[in-house]
């Protein structure tokens, strides 16, 4: 196993993974640099492919109704993206920018479909990892939400609350 592959294995994306697996997935993943400010991925675009980023900084952003664009997260080595346009065909929620320049792995969706159909396990592993970063940042933007609404302040964004919920909580009934 090279120096790469024992990088890369370590991530939450490969927990549960033995070597060899992990090494196989490795083996599909294409390396790709970004210059600073160079955009990497856009809202609307459908790009199905994971990114894991070796080094370098990304912006996070996406579009606003009423406004400029808005910054949602920086993203270090280590950090994934794109996962949501991966696991499900729709076009990229946000936007991806390098912030400095960045060295980035990407592991396209049909690469993935591969693997399932040769190793059905590893490949159900390597959704659970990702099912795993989806929640935890749901969990972590559900705490945010929580704090921002228990402001007295924020009294009248309620009614922007109560729409926000019901389009993300369909069909559960409170």
């Amino acid at each position: 196993m090279n120096m790469l592959d024992r990088e890369l294995t370590s991530l939450q994306l490969f927990s549960g993974l033995e070597h060899e697996d992990a090494s196989h997935i490795c083996n599909s993943l294409q390396m790709t640099e970004f210059a600073a400010n160079e955009a990497i991925l856009n809202e609307g675009e459908s790009i199905q492919a994971l990114w894991i980023i070796l080094s370098g900084e990304c912006i996070v952003s996406r579009s606003a109704e009423s406004g400029p664009e808005q910054p949602l997260a920086l993203l270090t080595a280590g950090d994934v993206f794109g996962e949501m346009s991966f696991v499900r065909t729709a076009p990229h929620s946000a936007s991806i920018r390098a912030v400095t320049d960045v060295t980035a792995c990407c592991y396209r969706r049909e690469d993935f479909l591969q693997l399932s159909q040769q190793h059905p396990n590893v490949a159900l592993q390597v959704t659970s990892n990702i099912a795993d970063v989806l929640a935890e940042r749901l969990r972590r933007m559900d705490t945010w939400v929580c704090e921002i609404m228990a402001r007295p302040e924020e009294s009248e964004r309620r009614s922007e609350w109560e729409k926000f919920r019901a389009a993300v909580y369909i069909n559960w009934n409170f």
